[in-house]
């Protein structure tokens, strides 16, 4: 079923540098949704986020269990952001994707309408085959295993042909232990549990000599050659 390698792209302070801002703002926002929702002060609501992070992966997974919260509220208010004026395109990013000799898709903590939003500003969005997000993981995010094993089944790829770029290093384990390629994006070699780092993802090719299937694929025509684009659907619309 697999047609060529997977290459799984985490969205925030992966696909666009630490320096574009828009986690920041997202992140003070989640952080303003607690205060209000909870009616507490900033550094509570902190506090509780940060043991809900620990628990469940996500804020929103916390505030679900714990105090009855709507997806849908949270996640309009959090990304209520003007993306556009936030993020730049990233033509080096989109030069580097349709280099790729596979599918590309986004698997991603936030909502796919959210993540589809970054990947028009990116100017990367017809790059993508699919957008799993937090929807397409019932709510069950990153590191939990479950949703990393869902992604699998719904594209069809096998961990040993799949890799993984992201940002957070706890992460990538469960998508190591799945037999993914690993690449954590900003991380420290001395430290790092993943295969490869590198500093930007558009660096992804200078590492690619350690992905086995690429000895495999890489005479093959390159990803945009290969494959029409994405659908722009969201939800495991691979």
């Amino acid at each position: 079923m697999s047609n060529g390698p997977l290459f799984i792209f985490d969205l925030d302070n992966t696909l666009y540098p630490p320096e574009v801002t828009l986690w920041r703002i997202v992140d003070l926002r989640i952080e303003e949704y607690v205060r209000r929702k909870l009616g507490t002060d900033a550094v509570t609501a902190h506090r509780m986020r940060k043991a809900f992070l620990a628990e469940f992966g996500t804020t929103l997974r916390g505030l679900m269990h714990h105090h009855g919260v709507s997806p849908a509220d949270y996640l309009e208010f959090v990304h209520d952001v003007p993306i556009p004026e936030i993020v730049p395109p990233r033509p080096e990013l989109r030069e580097m994707l349709s280099g790729l000799p596979g599918r590309c898709v986004v698997f991603t903590n936030g909502s796919e309408g959210y993540a589809l939003r970054v990947l028009d500003a990116l100017g990367v969005a017809d790059m993508m085959e699919g957008i799993y997000g937090i929807e397409f993981m019932e709510y069950i995010a990153k590191p939990s295993p479950y949703p990393y094993a869902k992604l699998l089944r719904v594209t069809g790829a096998r961990g040993e042909d799949s890799l993984f770029c992201e940002d957070i290093c706890r992460n990538l384990l469960p998508a190591r232990e799945l037999g993914m390629f690993t690449v954590w994006v900003g991380g420290n070699e001395k430290e790092s549990p993943a295969h490869a780092v590198v500093k930007d993802v558009c660096d992804l090719p200078d590492v690619l000599h350690g992905f086995p299937p690429m000895s495999r694929w890489n005479g093959g025509a390159a990803r945009g050659a290969s494959y029409n684009g994405a659908s722009r659907k969201a939800g495991g619309t691979a």
